[in-house]
């Protein structure tokens, strides 16, 4: 099971790295050739549409995973539930666009909302059995899906962006995704669903507090766009949506995977405590040692960062990204154990989580963003998730009767390294932006990242080896590295004829 989990991770992981680069190169083109607004012109829209989604995030797909022995009344059920909820969903953003063009004083959502209707029209008939790629834990084909999906929409929304130079360049990549998905669901997957209802009970009976988690889980992340768009306007969107983005790839680039793929493995372990005990453990210990050196990464090059990828004019975004970035280490932390709840069939805690998290989060954001602008609303998002993160981390101790300090048992050598790392990047920024490298964020980027790598790998083995060479992810990694090298020097020492 953990080298099914490791490899189906690592699927995952490449999946979002190629991702990653595809959205890195279209942020590129488009940071030039639009302008802040045109992004808070979308996230104005798209925020609106993923609250009306709500309606059809009952994660029946979830449901189908969580099972043992899902039939195909169950499979055939989750579609036709999917494709009603789809088309509900088209038909209220239909209704709601002139509504939200009033709310945001922006009546260029009118045509926007009603063509990404469109959209979530045709992807609600996407076929359900795309579900066993994760079910069989077949994660290879999943990354084909994806990945093909993520390569059309590339391609058609830098090709419009160049040559209209207009925002309509995103909606149309948005609607070339969507119905690449529909289209690829169908190729790749033999099976072919049928309507039915013959057991909407016992999905829904999974599926309400997947539903209430969706709900909660939208407050908690689009309440920020709601308050920045209606108070300081499309362009001050622009450049929170965008920085947010960055400052979250941590969470969002490199741990989401890992919690994609260790789903069906806890699912597995759910009817074994101890198991999944030692399971979340070591997934935590491998989440400690991705995230924090990247989330610390990210808010200490923030400045370059955002230079190189957006150019000038998206400077104010530097300080969101700073605050942002350590939001997400935080977040990055207990993403998983939504994993752990829906496998023990307890999303109600996650619920209750997400809760808590808005509870905090609304009144810090209405007071933070008049007061302070887009830095408020940075901080009013890094309190509430420290505070809701830290008291879920103590609530997943005691329902799983954690050893006391097990749960951080895997941090603190990450976070040293990380600090270290921190350290050195500071004096080496700050000999760059005086010396020879002044004005050239590229070049600082260039030399800062290897650095980085370099201290955080050495300082992080050091502590390793100091700790007496405990068993953990450190471990798992050095000893595949030997592996590797083993393999290498065997092929050299008995070349092929």
């Amino acid at each position: 099971m953990k080298r099914a989990i490791a490899k189906g991770a690592a699927w995952m992981l490449l999946a979002r790295f190629a991702e990653r680069c595809l959205g890195l190169v279209s942020l590129l083109i488009l940071a030039r050739v639009l302008v802040p607004a045109d992004f808070g012109l979308v996230a104005m829209a798209i925020s609106v549409i993923a609250f009306v989604e709500l309606a059809g995030t009952f994660g029946f797909d979830l449901a189908l995973i969580q099972r043992e022995h899902p039939t195909r009344e169950h499979y055939d059920t989750a579609w036709t539930l999917q494709v009603a909820f789809g088309l509900l969903c088209a038909g209220i953003i239909v209704v709601l666009a002139y509504p939200s063009s009033w709310f945001f004083n922006e009546p260029r959502l009118i045509p926007i909302m009603l063509v990404l209707a469109i959209g979530r029209a045709m992807q609600s008939f996407e076929n359900i059995g795309t579900v066993d790629f994760q079910r069989q834990m077949n994660f290879a084909r999943d990354f084909a899906f994806s990945a093909w999906k993520k390569v059309i929409s590339f391609v058609v929304t830098v090709t419009l962006a160049v040559a209209l130079e207009s925002y309509w360049a995103l909606i149309a990549g948005t609607l070339a995704g969507r119905l690449a998905g529909l289209t690829l669901s169908y190729t790749m997957q033999p099976y072919r669903p049928r309507f039915s209802l013959a057991a909407r009970a016992d999905l829904f009976a999974f599926s309400t507090w997947v539903f209430l988690v969706g709900l909660a889980s939208f407050a908690t992340q689009r309440t920020s766009h709601f308050v920045v768009g209606r108070q300081l306007g499309p362009a001050a969107l622009g450049l929170y949506t965008v920085g947010s983005e960055i400052a979250l790839l941590p969470a969002t680039d490199l741990i989401a995977p890992i919690n994609r793929a260790v789903f069906p493995g806890y699912a597995r372990m759910a009817s074994d405590p101890g198991t999944l005990r030692q399971g979340l453990v070591d997934i935590l210990g491998a989440i400690w040692i991705i995230a924090l050196p990247a989330g610390f990464g990210v808010a200490t090059l923030a400045q370059p960062l955002v230079l190189v990828l957006l150019g000038p004019r998206w400077a104010e975004a530097v300080a969101v990204v700073q605050i942002l970035a350590l939001a997400g280490v935080f977040h990055a932390a207990a993403s998983n154990h939504y994993s752990v709840w829906l496998a023990l069939n307890r999303t109600k805690v996650t619920f209750l989580m997400e809760v808590l998290h808005f509870v905090i989060l609304l009144p810090l954001l209405l007071l933070l963003c008049r007061k302070l602008g887009l830095i408020g609303a940075a901080y009013a998002e890094l309190i509430a998730t420290m505070v809701s993160v830290t008291v879920e981390c103590f609530v997943i101790s005691r329902v799983l009767a954690l050893p006391r300090f097990a749960y951080l048992a895997g941090l603190w050598r990450p976070l040293i390294a990380s600090l270290t790392m921190v350290g050195v990047l500071i004096l080496l920024l700050g000999e760059t932006s005086a010396g020879a490298l002044a004005g050239h964020p590229v070049w600082q980027l260039a030399l800062a990242i290897p650095v980085g790598v370099i201290v955080y790998a050495v300082a992080l083995t050091l502590l390793w080896l100091l700790s007496g060479r405990r068993a953990g992810p450190e471990a798992i990694v050095l000893a595949r590295f030997g592996q590797l090298a083993s393999g290498l020097i065997a092929r050299r020492a008995h070349p092929r004829d």
